[in-house]
C-alpha cells in the first residue's frame, strides 16, 4: 500500500503532464487525494481493474494507472462530437497523446445508458463528481456499476454536500443553495451545471437501494485553503468551511465507498 505523500506526489506529477488541460481543476486536488487515499486504504488500486466514470481530461485516471492498475475512462462531454460546453477538449489530440503515454483508454459512451462492459468486470469503480451534473435520477447508473463490479468491488461516489454549512446559511438569508440561475435558464437543453445535490443520508439511501452493502460516508471540505482566507471574493466561504470542521454532515464534499456483496 502507497503511503500518503506518495499518492500526493503522483498526483502532482500527472498535473505536471497534463500541463494546461490540468489548469481548470487545480481546485480539486485535495479532492482527489483523498479519493486516492480512501481507494489505498481498501487496497482498491494496485493490480485491480478500474473504471473512472466521467472521467474528464483524466486525472483519477492517470493517478490510478501510475500507482499500478489497469484504468479505463469514460466521458462524453469532452470529446469533439461533444456540444459546445465547459468541458469540451479543443486540442483532442494533444490529451490523447497524454493518456497513451500513461496507457490508459477513454471511451466515449452516455453514462446514462447501459455501460458497454460485462458483468463482474472491474474491481472497483470510481465516480469523482459526476452524479450532481446527471440529467436523470442516478438509479440506472448506480445498478449498472453495481452490475459490473465483481462480488467485494468497491464503488466510490464523491459529491458536493447538498447540506453543507454554507448552503444552510445561504438558505436562511433567503438566498437559493443551488446552482447560479442565470447558467442555467441561458444554457436550456445544454446546462451542464449541478442539477441536483445530495445529502449524505440521501446519497447512503440510494446506494442501499441499488444494492450496495457497507456502505461508509465521510464529509471533507477538500476546497479549503488558508490562501484564500485573504481572497475578497472567496474569504467568506473558507471562513465557514473552518466553522464547519467539527461537524462532518456540514462539510463541503461527500466521499462514499460502497461494497458489492
Amino acid at each position: 500500500m502507497s503511503s500518503p505523500s506518495s499518492y500526493e506526489q503522483v498526483l502532482r506529477e500527472v498535473y505536471r503532464d497534463l500541463g494546461d488541460f490540468a489548469v481548470p481543476y487545480e481546485v480539486d486536488f485535495k479532492r482527489f487525494l483523498y479519493s486516492l487515499e480512501l481507494l489505498g486504504k481498501r487496497g482498491m488500486i494496485k493490480d485491480k481493474r478500474i473504471l473512472d466514470l466521467g472521467c474528464g481530461v483524466g486525472i483519477m485516471a492517470m493517478a490510478l494507472q501510475k500507482l499500478g492498475a489497469e484504468v479505463t475512462g469514460v466521458d462524453r462531454f469532452i470529446f469533439p462530437s461533444a456540444n459546445d460546453n465547459p468541458y469540451r477538449i479543443a486540442d483532442f489530440k494533444a490529451l490523447r497523446r497524454v493518456w497513451d503515454a500513461y496507457g490508459i483508454t477513454v471511451i466515449e459512451h452516455d453514462i446514462l445508458t447501459r455501460l458497454p462492459f460485462e458483468d463482474g468486470a472491474f474491481d472497483a469503480v470510481n465516480s469523482d463528481a459526476t452524479i450532481e451534473h446527471l440529467v436523470h435520477s442516478p438509479k440506472g447508473l448506480f445498478v449498472e456499476v453495481h452490475r459490473i463490479l465483481k462480488p467485494g468491488g468497491a464503488f466510490l461516489v464523491t459529491t458536493p454536500n447538498f447540506a453543507n454549512l454554507l448552503r444552510r446559511i445561504r438558505f436562511l438569508f433567503g438566498r437559493s443553495p443551488m446552482w447560479d440561475l442565470k447558467d442555467y435558464f441561458d444554457r436550456g437543453e445544454h446546462f451542464t451545471g449541478h442539477r441536483r445535490e445530495f445529502t449524505m443520508a440521501e446519497l447512503r439511501a440510494m446506494l442501499a437501494w441499488s444494492g450496495f452493502s457497507r456502505v461508509s460516508i465521510t464529509a471533507q471540505n477538500s476546497f479549503f485553503s488558508w490562501r484564500r482566507l485573504l481572497h475578497p471574493q472567496k474569504s467568506a466561504a473558507q471562513i465557514v468551511a473552518l466553522l464547519a470542521m467539527p461537524n462532518p454532515s456540514m462539510r463541503e464534499m461527500l466521499f462514499a465507498l460502497a461494497e458489492k456483496d
